[in-house]
């Protein structure tokens, strides 16, 4: 009890950067989860983490102004590490948005359990396939082992001009990674319906009379949700791939962490 005492606020400081992460995460932000819920399995994570973290001989400022900059150590490891998992979930919702408009889904929108915001329906539908993706691949755990790794990787920060230089640097690969994820997804549809609004255009020009306005939007629905029956399974690895990737990734981030 006293080991826990005299190292209370390395137990805070592990709890503040766990806390983060969850904030942003996939799955660990769902509003589907109870406040008392996270904090629960905040603490208990913490709980198990934190001697093996204290027997590091984590220093603690004695001063406040030092023990701040501590929290915000700790505060922007976590948000970091569930903020490039967040982006890869932005760009499966993207995907569903690349070709929503064009089949005329795009004014269809529901609310994001997630992200609390509204997207289509199909970018709806992409997020949960990835998140069901997420689960099957442990990437709730790997979250929890991250953070743990971060304290052997990232254990301590110096607010240096190199380290905005550094995090801006991994958020923009972040970023660009995002978009070609999201293009790789929704190509097969993206590039099925231009076909098929090439035909109708050279249709319409050959049989003026057919209101092609009216046959379109029906066949490229049905040919848009057909090809993508057809491609789950391609859809399913792409995302399994991005995930097991964005994991590579964090460790990266964490191992080139200015220190």
């Amino acid at each position: 009890m006293e080991y826990f005492v005299y190292h209370f606020q390395v137990f805070m400081l592990i709890m503040m950067r766990l806390n983060a992460m969850m904030v942003v995460a996939p799955f660990y932000s769902s509003a589907m989860i109870p406040f008392r819920i996270k904090a629960l399995i905040s603490f208990l994570v913490t709980l198990v983490i934190f001697p093996m973290v204290a027997a590091r001989g984590f220093k603690i400022p004695p001063d406040m102004g030092g023990y701040t900059l501590l929290v915000i150590n700790e505060v922007s490891i976590g948000l970091i590490i569930g903020f490039i998992v967040s982006v890869i979930f932005a760009a499966f919702q993207l995907s569903g948005q690349y070709f929503a408009v064009q089949i005329g889904f795009g004014i269809n929108e529901v609310l994001d359990p997630l992200g609390q915001v509204s997207i289509p329906l199909v970018g709806q539908l992409k997020n949960l396939i990835g998140l069901l993706v997420f689960i099957a691949i442990n990437g709730h755990h790997f979250l929890i082992e991250a953070i743990y790794r971060s304290y052997e990787l990232a254990p301590v920060m110096s607010l240096k001009r190199s380290m905005l230089g550094g995090i801006v640097k991994y958020v923009m690969y972040s970023f660009s990674g995002m978009f070609v994820v999201a293009l790789k997804i929704a190509l097969p549809v993206v590039a099925t319906i231009f076909l098929i609004s090439v035909s109708m255009g050279v249709l319409a020009k050959v049989a003026p009379q057919m209101n092609i306005m009216m046959l379109g939007f029906p066949f490229k629905i049905m040919v848009a949700f057909g090809v993508l029956l057809i491609i789950t399974p391609l859809i399913v690895k792409i995302m399994q791939v991005s995930l097991e990737r964005v994991f590579v990734f964090i460790t990266r981030v964490l191992l080139h962490w200015p220190i």
